[in-house]
Parts: C-alpha cells; sequence; structure tokens
C-alpha cells in the first residue's frame, strides 16, 4: 500500500472515530450514498439501534427518500451545501418526524469529494409541542366564536359598561353603541322580564349575588335572540375591585332544544303509532318495549310481553333458525369459534318473516331488525320494526298471476316485449322473445347489438335506418323485418314501440312488443295467390268487390276496384266518402236516393250509376249487395261487387266517351308540351350565360401575362361559379320533389357540450379502456350546424377510436378546431391501431366495409359519418399509419 493511500485511509479512519463519538446526528457518506461511519445519536434519532447500517446504501436504508433530496444530495456531490432549519420527513411507516439537516461534501488529502457529511437533528417533539400550541390557541379561538361568548366589564368608578366586540356582534350593534343599564332593559321586549334583569343586576351590584340567568332579546334589526348572562364581582381587603362576567348567544342552542323536542314529539308519535310494531328487547333477548301497534298486530297486550317473554312467541322456530344460521355465516363465516353468539353482533337485518298473533293465525310481515348499542359499542339488545304486508303480498301474487297470464298470451300469439335504456345501453326482453329468437335465457348479457347481430344481413341497413329515425324524431316507427334465430331459421318480426325522452328532449328509453309474423306472413302469401287469382277472374269480367262496416265507416276494395277507379296507390283510410267522391256529380241524386231506400227497407237493389276515375274518365258501374243486420235490425255490414259496364252501353255512349277521352288526352299533351317548352326556355336562358361567362374566363386565363393577373381573373370564377349553382340547384329543385333539408335544421352548438354528451353516451367505454380524451376547441367554441348530425359523426368517430384502439397502450383522443384560410375545421386523432390506407384507402368510407377483425365492427359509422357530413356541404378525409394511429379531418365548409 502506498504512503498516500496509508494517508487516505488513516484519514477516513480518523473521521469515522469522530463520527461515532459524536453527541449529535451525524452520518457519513461515500460518493455513492453507502454508510463509512454514523453517529450513535443517529441510530437513536432514526431508530436504527438493531441495524447495522455500515457498508449499506443510504437510500435502501431509507427507502422513503423522494427523488427531490436524491437531486439535492447530487447536487452536494459536486460541492453544494444544503441547509434546512426545519421541515417534515414522512417515514415509511407512516409517521411524521421533523428535522433539521446540513448536508455537504467532505474531502479527502487530494482535495477531491469523497463523499456526504450529514449533520441532522429530531425536533419532533418540540416541533408538536408548537403546533400543539398553535392549535390550541385556534381552538380556543375558535370555540369563542363558534359559542360566540363575549365579555364584559363596569368600571367600579364611573359605572361605565364595557363590552367585548362579540357582544355587540351578539346584540346586533356597532361599536359605537354605548351599553348602560337602561339601554339594555330596552332589548327585552315583556315588562316583566325587564323588571326581573333589572333585580338581577341590582341584586349583583349591592348584595354581591352572582348573576346566572337566560334572556330573550330583541336587538335593533328586528332579529329575536336567546342570551345567557353571567356576572361575578371581586374583592380585595372587602372592597369591590371587579364587576364582570360573560354572555353568550344561545339562539341555536335553544332552536336545537325546540327541534330535539320535536324530534322526540315525533318519535313518540312513530312509537305509538297503532299501524307499525315497535319492540325492543335487551341483552338477553327479553321484550322491553311493545307500543301500541304491537299490540294490535300481534294481539298481545304490553303488560303480557314486556319484562316477561322473549320474540320467540311470535315466530316460527324454522324461520329463526334460518335467520341465525344467516347470521352466523355473514358474522362468523368459517371460523370456528364455539363462543359466537349472534347477539353480541351489530346487526341491521331486514327481511320478510312469518308472524303468529295471540289467536293463532298469521300474516307476513317486513321485519327491520337493528342491534342497539351500548356507550362501549357492546349490544345492548335490539329493536324491530315490523310492517303487515298482506295487502302487499296479495298485490304481487295478483301481479304474478298477471305476468303468468301475460307469458301465456305472449306464446299464444308468438309475441314477446321488449325495454331498452339507451343511455346505458341495456336491453329487457320477456321469456318468450328468447324463446322467439331460440336464445338460452343465461347465455348473454343483454344490449343493442345482440339483438341486432340476428337481423337479416339483407335487412341490416333498414333497420339501422329505422332505429336513427326512431332516436332522432322522438317517435318509434313500426316496421317488419327478418332475422335469423339462434339456430339459423329464418323468421318475420314486426317492432311496435315507443321512445321515452326526458325534459331536455333527450331520448332515454325504448319499450315495445317483438311478435314472429313468419306463419302469418306465409298466410298471407296463401291469400295473396287466391286473391291474384280473384283479381285476375275480377280483371276479365271488369268486377270487383267490396265491403262496408257501417258502424266504424270503414270501407275495403279488392284491387280491381282501384283499377276501375284509376288509382295507382291504395288509400290506406278508406270509407264512404273515398268511394262517393267518384261519384259522377249529375248522379249524386241516384245514389243518395238508393242509400236511402236501403236505410229504410234493409234490403240492396241493383245500383246503376256513373263515376268519374281519377283521369278524368267517366265509367258506368253496376253494383250489387247484400245488407247484414244486428238483432236490433240496424244495419251493421254490407258487402257486394261492382262491375265496369261502360262498353256494353251504346254505342253512340261509347262514342261520346271516346270523345271526352281524347279531349281530356289533348289537354294532358297540350300541357306537358308546354311545361317542356317552358324547362328548355328556363335551361336555354339560365346556363346559357354562365357557361359563355366560364369559356371566356378559361380563354383570358389563358392569355393572362403574369400571376397577379391571372389570380384576379380566377377569382372571378367564384361569382361565375355561385351563379351557375344556383341556376343548376333552381332546375334541380324544379325536377324533383321537395325533401327533407339537414341544413333546414341547423342551429348554433357548442362543441364542448356536443364533446360532454358523447362522453356520457360512450362512459362505459370509456371506463373500461381508461381512455384519454383531449380537446382544444379555442380557435372554433361553435358552429351552426345540424345537431343531430354533429351528435352522430362525434359519436361514431372517438367511438370507433376507442373500439379499434391498441391492445398494449391506453387510448388517447386528441379533438381540435381550428380556421384555416376561412374555413372551419375539426380533426379526430387517436393512437390505435391505425388503417392501411395503400390497401383500404378506396373503400375507407364505403357502406359495410371493415379493416379489422373487431366483433363489432359493422362497416356502417364511417359511411354514415361521410354522408352526413357531405349532407351539410363538407368533407372527410383521413391520414393513417398502421400501429401507429389515425387522423379525421372534418371541413365543414
Amino acid at each position: 500500500m502506498t504512503p498516500i493511500s496509508n494517508r487516505i485511509e488513516l484519514q477516513e479512519r480518523h473521521h469515522q472515530i469522530f463520527i461515532e463519538q459524536a453527541p449529535t446526528a451525524i452520518a457519513m457518506l461515500d460518493k455513492n450514498m453507502v454508510y463509512l461511519a454514523v453517529s450513535k445519536r443517529w441510530l437513536k434519532d432514526y431508530k436504527l439501534d438493531e441495524q447495522d447500517v455500515i457498508g449499506r446504501s443510504h437510500y435502501d436504508v431509507f427507502p422513503e427518500i423522494g427523488d427531490d433530496w436524491k437531486k439535492n444530495h447530487q447536487d452536494c456531490l459536486k460541492g453544494a451545501i444544503n441547509i434546512c432549519d426545519e421541515a417534515p420527513f414522512k417515514r415509511a411507516d407512516g409517521s411524521i418526524q421533523w428535522i433539521y439537516w446540513d448536508v455537504r461534501p467532505w474531502y479527502n488529502l487530494d482535495s477531491e469529494i469523497g463523499g456526504l457529511l450529514m449533520h441532522t437533528g429530531d425536533i419532533t417533539e418540540q416541533k408538536e409541542k408548537e403546533l400543539e400550541k398553535k392549535r390550541f390557541e385556534t381552538i380556543l379561538s375558535d370555540c369563542s366564536e363558534v359559542a360566540r361568548i363575549g365579555t364584559w366589564e363596569i368600571n367600579t368608578h364611573t359605572n361605565e359598561i364595557i363590552w367585548s366586540d362579540m357582544v355587540y356582534e351578539i346584540h346586533d350593534v356597532s361599536n359605537d353603541f354605548k351599553p348602560s343599564l337602561d339601554s339594555l332593559l330596552e332589548f327585552i321586549e315583556e315588562e316583566v322580564k325587564r323588571d326581573f334583569l333589572e333585580k338581577c343586576m341590582l341584586d349583583l351590584l349591592e348584595k354581591g349575588k352572582e348573576m346566572n340567568e337566560e334572556f330573550e332579546i330583541r336587538t335593533p334589526k328586528g332579529n329575536l335572540k336567546f342570551i345567557k348572562a353571567i356576572g361575578k364581582i371581586e374583592y380585595v381587603e372587602g372592597l369591590v375591585t371587579r364587576v364582570f362576567g360573560i354572555v353568550q348567544d344561545i339562539t341555536q342552542i335553544k332552536e336545537s332544544e325546540r327541534e330535539l323536542n320535536k324530534a322526540y314529539n315525533e318519535l313518540d308519535a312513530i312509537f305509538s303509532s297503532s299501524s307499525i310494531a315497535i319492540i325492543s328487547t335487551d341483552k338477553d333477548g327479553v321484550i322491553n318495549r311493545f307500543n301500541s301497534g304491537a299490540e294490535h298486530l300481534l294481539g298481545y297486550s304490553a303488560k303480557e310481553m314486556i319484562g316477561i317473554k322473549k320474540p320467540e312467541i311470535y315466530l316460527f322456530e324454522e324461520e329463526l333458525n334460518v335467520f341465525k344460521k344467516d347470521m352466523e355465516l355473514e358474522f362468523k363465516g368459517d371460523s370456528n369459534d364455539a363462543d359466537f353468539n349472534y347477539r353480541n353482533e351489530k346487526i341491521f337485518n331486514t327481511r320478510q318473516w312469518t308472524f303468529k298473533r295471540k289467536d293463532g293465525s298469521t300474516f307476513p310481515g317486513l321485519k327491520s331488525l337493528t342491534a342497539i348499542q351500548d356507550k362501549d359499542g357492546l349490544n345492548d339488545g335490539f329493536i324491530a320494526v315490523i310492517t303487515d304486508i298482506s295487502k302487499i303480498k296479495e298485490v304481487k301474487d295478483e301481479l304474478r298471476k298477471k305476468n303468468d297470464l301475460l307469458n301465456f298470451a305472449e306464446k299464444l300469439s308468438l309475441l314477446g316485449h321488449w325495454q331498452w335504456n339507451t343511455v346505458l345501453d341495456k336491453v329487457q326482453w320477456s321469456e318468450n322473445l328468447y324463446t322467439i329468437f331460440e336464445l338460452e335465457k343465461s347465455v348473454i348479457e343483454l344490449k343493442f347489438d345482440t339483438y341486432f347481430s340476428f337481423v337479416h344481413p339483407n335487412d341490416k341497413e333498414l333497420v339501422a335506418a329505422y332505429f336513427k329515425k326512431s332516436a332522432n324524431d322522438k317517435t318509434f316507427y313500426n316496421f317488419t323485418h327478418k332475422i335469423i334465430t339462434a339456430s339459423g331459421v329464418v323468421k318475420t318480426i314486426h317492432l311496435v314501440g315507443k321512445v321515452i325522452a326526458n325534459d331536455n328532449g333527450e331520448m332515454i328509453e325504448m319499450f315495445g312488443t317483438c311478435q314472429d309474423i313468419t306463419e302469418s306472413i306465409k298466410a298471407q302469401e296463401e291469400l295473396r295467390k287466391k286473391n291474384d287469382l280473384l283479381n285476375f277472374a275480377e280483371q276479365i269480367s271488369m268486377m270487383s268487390n267490396w265491403k262496408w262496416d257501417t258502424v266504424a265507416d270503414k270501407v275495403q276494395w279488392s284491387e280491381n276496384f282501384y283499377t276501375i277507379l284509376e288509382l295507382d296507390e291504395a288509400i290506406t283510410d278508406l270509407n264512404f266518402n273515398s268511394y262517393y267522391r267518384f261519384v259522377h256529380p249529375e248522379d249524386i241524386g241516384i245514389v243518395d236516393n238508393h242509400f236511402e231506400q236501403v236505410n229504410k227497407n234493409k234490403r240492396w237493389d241493383s245500383l246503376t250509376h256513373r263515376i268519374i276515375t281519377t283521369s278524368g274518365k267517366v265509367k258506368t258501374i253496376l253494383i250489387l249487395g247484400k245488407v247484414f243486420t244486428n238483432e236490433k235490425d240496424e244495419i251493421i255490414e254490407m258487402i257486394g261487387t261492382c262491375q265496369d259496364i261502360t262498353e256494353s252501353k251504346k254505342a253512340e255512349n261509347k262514342l261520346i266517351e271516346a270523345k271526352q277521352e281524347l279531349e281530356i288526352s289533348t289537354q294532358k299533351l297540350s300541357l306537358q308540351n308546354q311545361q317542356l317548352a317552358d324547362f328548355t326556355h328556363i335551361t336555354s336562358h339560365n346556363l346559357r350565360a354562365p357557361v359563355a361567362n366560364l369559356n371566356s374566363l378559361l380563354e383570358i386565363h389563358s392569355y393572362a401575362k403574369n400571376e397577379e393577373e391571372r389570380t384576379d381573373i380566377f377569382n372571378k370564377f367564384s361569382s361565375v361559379i355561385d351563379h351557375l349553382s344556383s341556376t343548376l340547384n333552381t332546375l334541380i329543385e324544379a325536377l324533383k320533389a321537395k325533401v327533407g333539408d339537414a341544413n333546414e335544421q341547423k342551429e348554433q352548438i357548442e362543441f364542448n357540450e356536443v364533446l360532454e354528451n358523447t362522453v356520457q353516451m360512450l362512459s362505459g367505454a370509456i371506463l373500461k379502456s381508461k381512455a384519454v380524451i383531449n380537446s382544444d376547441f379555442s380557435k372554433l367554441s361553435s358552429i351552426s350546424y345540424n345537431k343531430i348530425y354533429m351528435e352522430s359523426i362525434f359519436l361514431n368517430l372517438i367511438g370507433n377510436a376507442i373500439k379499434y384502439s391498441a391492445e398494449d397502450r391506453i387510448p388517447h383522443i386528441q379533438i381540435k378546431t381550428k380556421v384555416r384560410n376561412g374555413k372551419n375545421i375539426i380533426t379526430f386523432k387517436d393512437n390505435g391501431l391505425g388503417i392501411d390506407l395503400d390497401k383500404h384507402g378506396h373503400k375507407l368510407f364505403g357502406l359495410n366495409k371493415v379493416f379489422h377483425r373487431h366483433p363489432d365492427a359493422k362497416g356502417v359509422g364511417l359511411y354514415l359519418t361521410k354522408t352526413q357530413i357531405e349532407s351539410m356541404g363538407g368533407t372527410i378525409t383521413a391520414t393513417s399509419e398502421v400501429n401507429v394511429g389515425t387522423i379525421f379531418t372534418i371541413n365543414f365548409n
């Protein structure tokens, strides 16, 4: 070993000996924060007497040391000195130790830093005393404030009354108020109480009798208060040296007493109630309270029960044994404690019991049993509240019977009912609905997608559209579609329902019925075939049949009747007037007279008259019929046939009819020709100018000499294109029927509000995925838009970001708005699976296009989103990188 090494080792040993013998807490550590030496005080202060710390890391000995202290240590190893007068040190066991410290580097003989010297002191006891003193002073001050106690004193030389600030506050007067005996009496309204206060003050001053009384005062602000006044006199060598006391505002105490009395009276009223039985027992199980309600329900008198009987007298042993076993299982568990007694547990239990009356009769009751604890927390008995539920049980039994009948009726009618909580996406099905779908009841947790998964692929788009429209309009639109059951059977079902919305107009629930109409559809198909044969026969003979329910005024026509009347579509709500409006005006009298005779004679004679079809044709029809009456000889129904006999009329009538038809056709053709001419004129006039302007501008643009000139010319395209667009829109509207326009339903929408609603709707998925959603709407906080579409856009894009998140990282979704070149833009960025746009980009927004093997992937969301955005005049694009994430950019303009 070299001389230098010897000197260094000797120096370190010298330091170690010095530190070990130091009377204060000192530790010496090397550059790796490993202990070289510690004083005994160090070990004592930090409770390390039983440990050998030499050679151990400082951070292993004190694992509770945080990164901030570790940084300070590294700074000191670079030459810094860290000194602190006091700071809390939270130990690993949760205790707080207050210390001061001086941490600085120590240097070897080569003036190099060899490690750290830590000098600390445990000031916990001193600090706790200081904190305790502060707490005591604060509590004392707070108590005076909370208790609303003030002091008063009488100057024995001047008889001046001196109040503390609190006394002024209690009396609702300012500090410049001059209190005196006379002024104090003015605070008391009743003369008798004023005299009493005056007597108390005189007894205090003249006889030295201490005062401790309560008074009711009325302050200048009109507040009624209760105060407690205490007065005392101090004597020195028989002479009065001081008259003083306190004043306390006890208004709240008095009010509390009144409330307590009120509560006591209410509790007493409950205990005295004859409709509820209240029974209590002592710790040995003997009844010590038995109210009138218990007497009424059980038939025993309180005198027969209190101090004599136990609850077993009115309970059945079987139910009591079940209760005891349940309590053992709840409180004892698997323990083998032989001394266990359920009576010693803090029981709170409500269950149904069967009770025995004194006369032997029984009744079902609901009993709430609560353990009574004494001041030491030990069980001092029980109190039971018993309610007769005979009526409730009868109602439940009746309801159960009705539910059984409903289930039976559903099975007979192949009907089931359903309920959908649209907020939580929770679905309930009746038992027969499981049967219709051929699904085991306990197999799956029901959601909307559960039902949607059974929808026939050809009908999924139809079903989605119906439910979306019902949700938007808050009205359920009944419809029919096909399903494929769990066993693969194709069925046809008919849905009828209702939409429930909250006070804010937001949909919260749907419910309704689902009927298996597969066989009905088959029967209808068979009937349709028969009707087709009948219609064929009718068409050959130009005959049709009809039926009229005269009570409900409901009419049914066969298909050929529509042909005779030349109706393109069936009238959905037929009544007598539906036919009557086709009667030729000149023949209305004939028809009226015929029906007068039918009503009079209850018999139908043949009726021949003319009609005018929807195209204006005049036809002659022959109607035959039969009348049906009830037991009161009132007409309830008519049935019959109607035959077109126009062709059987005389030739001159046919000629007249042909001429009329020719004139009508000529007029119709003339009108169509005129409309076509008008449309051609509009087209040639309105399109010629903008198209010519565009051609001119294009030609001028090609000859432009510089960029500025070209830009100026290019900007002129806007007005021309606007004019052309307006013209095209006008022509389009002229060629199509007006349909609902989403832009007519625009309103000012706050993005934050839409995001909040979306987060609520996706709360379950967000919690499950731990998704983090950040937003920045500072550049564009709101926009005029179709609210339903905006909510659908947020729902689809955020929902997809969560649905297609990566398994190895928490979903992060960033939503940001901006305005660029006058364009309103919003972006949705996620860190999910991403999409291979080279492979799938051409079908990204296509219907039923999916790009991941996700069980919920349907390929509908992005298609709907794109459709909605484009219907509002916007665009949506996407950039994506596989396993990195996707950004959807929406340009609202």
